[in-house]
């Protein structure tokens, strides 16, 4: 455990990606949102000015989570630590970060709703669907859809160090096929709709935070099993 804590110092190298990018686009956007809503103002939407500018961090997030993985991990087995241990303190980072960016968004949230929308009727955090009443799972519902992108990207990453770019297009390329093949069989067997009635009778904390841990945790397991035979 020792040798984990130790290793994940090594994203330091990478803080300025992994800290200051993905809460600089988001605040860019929100920024905009506030000038554009302020710039409106009583035209705006009966009950709040609700956009989905929060996506945005969690998109720099996935993109900052494969770069965890292709910079930092030939310096690390250059500093003799093994791939379980490197990828073990990567996942570890990546969890301790979902937690960490999602009490700040809950943070902020509170703040959203106690100015007002910060004087513009924003909903920028408290956005429909996502937004929840109970503390906690408002936290869990902001971290793990962070969880989910970062482990989606590391396993992608992943996929690049050990096969090259050529075994990642092959994988997205199997992945597309595959959904292609899916979809075909759902349109035949006319399953549409049932399908649209079950995602309708899923609970916001089903579709936030069970169906992605569950990804996250399959992307998670399929990245160390690649990691493990992978060359820097």
């Amino acid at each position: 455990m020792n040798r984990i804590l130790d290793a994940t110092r090594l994203h330091t190298i990478v803080w300025k990606q992994t800290m200051l990018w993905p809460w600089a686009i988001m605040g860019i956007s929100f920024v905009v949102n506030i000038l554009i809503f302020a710039s409106i103002g009583d035209a705006g939407r009966p009950g709040g000015n609700t956009t989905g500018g929060l996506a945005s961090i969690y998109s720099v997030v996935a993109i900052v989570g494969a770069i965890a993985i292709n910079q930092v991990f030939p310096f690390a087995l250059g500093m003799g630590i093994t791939r379980r241990t490197f990828y073990l303190a990567t996942a570890l980072v990546m969890v301790f970060q979902a937690f960490a960016y999602a009490i700040v968004l809950y943070l902020l949230k509170l703040l959203e709703g106690a100015t007002d929308g910060f004087g513009v009727d924003l909903r920028f955090f408290r956005v429909p669907f996502v937004d929840v009443h109970n503390g906690f799972l408002q936290i869990l519902v902001f971290a793990v859809p962070f969880l989910f992108v970062s482990f989606l990207a590391i396993f992608a990453a992943t996929t690049i160090v050990r096969w090259g770019a050529n075994g990642f297009f092959a994988a997205g390329a199997a992945a597309l096929l595959l959904v292609g093949l899916l979809a075909a069989l759902i349109t035949w067997q006319d399953w549409w709709l049932a399908i649209w009635h079950w995602l309708s009778d899923q609970t916001p904390t089903s579709l936030l935070v069970g169906w992605p841990a569950l990804v996250a945790g399959i992307a998670a397991v399929g990245g160390l099993v690649v990691i493990r035979r992978a060359n820097a």
